[in-house]
Parts: C-alpha cells; sequence; structure tokens
C-alpha cells in the first residue's frame, strides 16, 4: 500500500532517476531529500532490513551505479520504493542507470540504460566527490519541468527541440547550475527561475551532434552519426577524445568534422607515422615493439569489449590499414614496418578473440616468438613477442567475414 504520493506526472522516459526522486519530495510537502529518504529508509526497515541499508541517505549517492557493492540490495530497495509510492513494477529501474559489464577502449567502465552502454567518464557529475555543472534547457524546463538524462551526458551541449546551448551558470548570480547539489529543478539557489533564462542558439556541429547522439541519421555518409547503434557512437567520440582531444568537452563537436572525411584523414595520420617510422629506430623493426611507434593505437581501436556481432567501423579502418601494410611492406632480408613486434593484447584484439586463445596459438606452433621464452613461463601479455606480419596474414587466411574462429575450444 502506498504511503507516499507518487507525482501526478509520470517519469518521463528521458528523466533522470534523480529528478524525479526530487519531484517525490515536491510532491509530498518534504524539505530536502534527506528527509524523504530517511523517511523511506525507516518504512524499508520493516519491511525488508537488508534492503533499507542500500537506500542512500544523499541524493548524489541515489543512482545504482554509485552503488559500491550491494548494487542488488540498491535494486531491491528501488523495488520497495515502487509499491510504496503504488508504481507500476520495474517504474523506477526505466529511469535508472546501472553498471554496464561493457568495457570501452580496454579500461573506461560502463553505466547502462534504455539498451545504451556509456562511457563513465562521459556522465556529468559521475563523481559525487567533485562538484560539476548539470546544465539545462530553458525552454524544455518552461515545457515540462523534469531533468532530462542526456543533459548528464558530456558531449550533449545544445538542446536538439529548441536549437538552443544549454546554460551551465544561472543568468543571475553566475554560479554553476547542478540540481542535484541545490535540490531543486526549476531555480537557482539564489531564487532565479531558469526557465526565464534567455538562450543563444547553439553552433550548428553541436546541434548536429545533439541530434545524432542517440538516434544517429541513417541518412548522413558520417559513420559517427549514421551509426545504427547509439553505443557505437559513443565509443567513437571516446576513441577522437582520447586521440585527438585530450579531456577537453569542446572537441565532441570537432569530431563531427573529423569523421567527415573518414578513413582519408585516419589514413593520412597512419601514412606520415609509417613513414617516420625509421627516424626512430633504436633497435631493428624486428626487435621493436610496433606500440614504441604507433602508442596504443591497436589496443585503442578495440572500441567496445564484448564486441558487438558487426565490429566497431574504427576497427575495420584499423583492420584494413594494417593489412595494407604488410601488403606493401612484403618480408625482405632487411626488416621493415611491417616486421615490428606486439603483444599478447595487442594480438587478441588483431584476432578479434581473447588472449587464452592467443596462448594457444603460440602453444600449437602457430604462431611464433621473436623471442627464445623460457620454460613453462608464460609470456606476460604487454611484451611484445609476436610479428606482425604472422598475426595479419593468419587473420587474412580466415577471411575478411569471419571474426575469431581460430582454434577450438578443446
Amino acid at each position: 500500500m502506498a504511503f507516499l504520493f507518487s507525482p501526478r506526472a509520470r517519469a518521463f522516459i528521458d528523466e533522470s532517476l534523480e529528478s524525479y526522486l526530487l519531484r517525490i519530495v515536491s510532491e509530498n510537502f518534504f524539505d530536502s531529500y534527506q528527509q524523504l529518504s530517511l523517511a523511506i529508509r525507516e518504512e524499508l526497515h520493516e519491511l525488508d532490513f537488508e534492503a533499507h541499508g542500500a537506500f542512500p541517505i544523499e541524493l548524489k549517492r541515489l543512482n545504482i551505479y554509485h552503488a559500491k557493492h550491494n548494487s542488488h540490495f540498491r535494486m531491491r530497495a528501488l523495488s520497495l520504493l515502487e509499491s510504496l509510492l503504488g508504481l507500476p513494477p520495474h517504474e523506477l529501474e526505466k529511469i535508472a542507470l546501472f553498471r554496464s559489464n561493457r568495457v570501452f577502449m580496454g579500461s573506461s567502465v560502463a553505466v547502462h540504460r534504455n539498451g545504451i552502454d556509456i562511457p563513465l567518464s562521459f556522465i556529468r557529475y559521475a563523481n559525487e566527490d567533485d562538484v560539476e555543472s548539470v546544465p539545462v534547457c530553458p525552454e524544455c524546463l518552461k515545457d515540462e519541468p523534469y531533468i532530462r538524462q542526456v543533459w548528464h551526458l558530456k558531449p550533449y551541449t545544445a538542446c536538439a527541440k529548441h536549437e538552443c546551448a544549454l546554460i551551465h551558470h544561472c543568468p543571475e548570480c553566475k554560479a554553476k547550475l547542478n540540481y542535484i547539489e541545490k535540490e531543486s529543478i526549476s531555480y537557482c539557489s539564489c531564487g532565479f527561475e531558469l526557465s526565464k533564462a534567455a538562450v543563444i542558439s547553439a553552433k550548428q556541429s553541436d546541434l548536429m551532434l545533439a541530434r545524432s547522439l542517440i538516434n544517429g541519421d541513417v541518412t548522413s555518409t558520417n559513420p559517427l552519426i549514421n551509426e545504427t547503434s547509439a553505443t557505437h557512437r559513443l565509443a567513437a567520440l571516446l576513441w577522437y577524445q582520447k586521440r585527438h582531444g585530450g579531456s577537453n568537452d569542446n572537441s565532441f563537436s570537432d569530431a563531427i568534422e573529423y569523421f567527415d572525411n573518414w578513413p582519408d584523414n585516419f589514413y593520412q595520420e597512419l601514412d606520415k607515422v609509417t613513414q617516420g617510422a625509421e627516424l626512430r629506430l633504436i633497435e631493428l623493426f624486428n626487435r621493436t615493439a610496433f606500440r614504441f611507434i604507433f602508442g596504443e593505437l591497436i589496443l585503442h581501436s578495440r572500441c567496445l569489449y564484448p564486441e558487438d556481432k558487426e565490429p566497431h567501423f574504427i576497427y575495420v579502418a584499423l583492420m584494413r590499414y594494417l593489412q595494407r601494410l604488410v601488403e606493401l611492406h612484403p618480408k625482405s632480408k632487411k626488416p621493415n614496418v611491417a616486421d615490428t613486434l606486439v603483444t599478447v593484447a595487442e594480438t587478441a584484439v588483431l584476432l578479434s578473440t581473447t588472449q587464452e586463445q592467443v596462448y594457444r596459438l603460440h602453444q600449437d606452433g602457430i604462431l611464433t616468438s621473436a623471442f627464445r621464452q623460457k620454460m613453462k613461463q608464460r609470456i606476460d601479455p604487454h611484451t611484445a613477442v609476436f610479428y606482425l606480419r604472422q598475426v595479419i596474414e593468419y587473420k587474412s587466411s580466415f577471411g575478411s567475414d569471419r571474426q575469431g574462429m581460430y582454434l577450438s575450444a578443446w
């Protein structure tokens, strides 16, 4: 039986979980979220002693991905909250951010919502210890006063609906806008009503990215925009940021122009590195690590793991380049750039398989090591030992339409 009033407007499909809880605070005449959470915890204590402690007292720790060790208790607490509010089952789960089992670019963890995996580094205010602005669109607040989840995404800097730039600071007191810290959706802490803020037209590149970030545009020739998967688009943006933009959020809009010329500009960058490779040598090519010349190019090309059935377009472009590199630099008495050495981890990426599979390929003599290995000692996964040429030729022997089928499991 419900002991709290749920907001007259049900949770919007694009609303953030924190925004909906703040509307519950307002609907039930609590002064703060903390008062609401303590009341909920007291009620949960009677219903489920284990779950009541998993319901956070602070709004900034509310979302499921913030739970460190007891996310299943957090889920149970949200389900009990739904019953206290008289909501249909899974109503709150639909707007929550979950931890994802996928990894971007080898090490970047992800969160999940509505079938989309998002790099955690793209979430504004993901780290509750850092005070960061969560921008708003005044026109959207005028339409419906709630926080859209896309406003939490760093690449999203313009409103696709109203074609205006999101505002990060209060026009009156210039303070950073953060509805989670201020516990107010429509007003700044100085009392200014955000829906009355003046808006400025968004830059065309920001607007194009905002329109295509979630839904894409199949008519576009830009692979960043016409990718059918929002997860793949976000992975491409992260790859671009790591490669060209550093930590600068303004680099996201530059990505549109960069991918307009894909893959020609990418190949030009790699050709420049290849041409200057010999000047960087300390030893011969067949004793030099691939990453000494090209950096983490291979590892970063695995934009997503576990991978989708269709490989990411960045990975496909790199594979084509490396195949062409091997073809243009045939084996000769003098080692060349195609004879550089790749690690077990890089080989696993190139073959779209696991590191365990790579070790088995080595044990079966299919991949040969450039150096003599000690008996019964496993190769360090980050030591360059396999010839790039051999790995690429082995991959090509399976054809271009086969992914990761090399040895049986037994």
